[in-house]
């Protein structure tokens, strides 16, 4: 290898290094990957990092090292594992987010031709599954916060913009392409 980069040199050719764009959000560089993003660095690199990637995390999706209370960090610690699985499955349409602050199985997905995979007992199950698990863990989250604001004697009406604020964040994860909830019964694909 040495070699040959001393053989370009002597021949007075030149590399030209691209730009690099260095971002701390996974969401990113996902985007760019999967054409999502409208403006692509033409001949670019793309370099990804486990460590840069965790700062693009949401409120309810932190580090377990941020939080003081066991319980939440356990619940935190369940929604960071899950969020690969419950990703595949926002992108195969099986599932989406509600304006609750929860995800449910998508009724259009029968149509879908991803649902296929999800036909088999076992797979349901594990989807079933994962959808309670995360329901469980982001209700906990929510009303342990919401508990905390009001036991510093946050008013009513702080505390209904605070819930707000908290199911907002998963409502605003949904990307191209996954289904959400507009109103109860009403399912629509984000464009």
């Amino acid at each position: 290898m040495k070699h040959i980069i001393i053989f370009f040199l002597l021949m007075g050719c030149s590399f030209k290094v691209p730009p690099i764009t260095i971002t701390n959000a996974q969401t990113a560089a996902e985007k760019q990957m999967v054409g999502e993003d409208r403006e692509l660095e033409k001949e670019g690199w793309m370099i990804g990092s486990i460590q840069s990637s965790t700062n693009g995390q949401t409120n309810q999706e932190k580090s377990e090292k941020e939080d003081s209370d066991p319980e939440i960090r356990a619940h935190r610690i369940r929604l960071n594992y899950l969020s690969p699985e419950i990703k595949k499955y926002k992108s195969h349409g099986i599932l989406g987010e509600t304006p609750q602050g929860f995800v449910k199985l998508n009724p259009l997905a029968s149509s879908l031709p991803t649902y296929i995979h999800y036909e088999l007992p076992a797979k349901r199950k594990r989807v079933e599954d994962v959808i309670l698990f995360l329901n469980e863990s982001r209700k906990f989250i929510m009303e342990k916060e919401l508990s905390s604001h009001k036991k510093k004697g946050m008013k009513e009406d702080e505390l209904v913009r605070v819930k707000q604020s908290l199911i907002d964040e998963y409502y605003k994860t949904i990307s191209i392409g996954e289904y959400y909830e507009m109103e109860t019964g009403r399912w629509e694909k984000y464009q």
